[in-house]
């Protein structure tokens, strides 16, 4: 083997090192980001609501950013509270999950009405119109290929607000 082969190539190798490590990097880097704060509002969750027990924190953008807390109350009741991102008190919405439509309920129904569509998330989101309120976020492709964001009521499950994306180019499916 020449040498410039052996040179070139032990260059290529090392590049696809360091580009595996950056990416690597560059991961967990993001993952920080977006986990990072959830032990801190983990915290300020416990002491500014009625949970004592939080299971799982996810965080929600729309107009306005919530950190979506799952959890239960002393009574072992559970619970949803959207807590803001600018962390302002007035602003945190708790839910009874006993006062929500289930969340297997609202995939069932979604499932009745569109057959040939592809669901991608369920998810509790809040809507910032004229006031916030509860609302489950419905992501899906239609049976036309468009991706779809749907709102429905948390409370009695009617659409408040359904979004289509369509298409810019013409994809090939498999």
């Amino acid at each position: 083997m020449p040498g410039w082969l052996k040179w070139i190539l032990g260059i290529i190798g090392l590049l696809l090192l360091v580009f595996l490590v950056f990416g690597i990097y560059l991961y967990y880097t993001v993952q920080e980001n977006r986990t990072g704060s959830f032990e801190q509002i983990e915290k300020q969750v416990l002491a500014e609501t009625e949970l004592t027990a939080i299971n799982k924190i996810e965080r929600f953008h729309g107009e306005k950013a919530y950190y979506t807390v799952y959890g239960q109350t002393d009574n072992a009741e559970a619970k949803i509270v959207f807590y803001p991102f600018d962390q302002n008190q007035s602003n945190i919405i708790s839910l009874n999950q006993s006062e929500m439509i289930a969340k297997k309920k609202i995939r069932a129904n979604w499932n009745s009405q569109c057959q040939s569509c592809t669901l991608i998330d369920i998810t509790p989101a809040i809507m910032s119109e004229d006031e916030e309120r509860p609302a489950w976020e419905l992501t899906y492709e239609d049976n036309t290929g468009r991706y779809v964001l749907e709102y429905l009521s948390v409370s009695d499950g009617s659409r408040i607000e359904v979004l289509r994306f369509n298409r810019l180019y013409n994809e090939e499916r498999d």
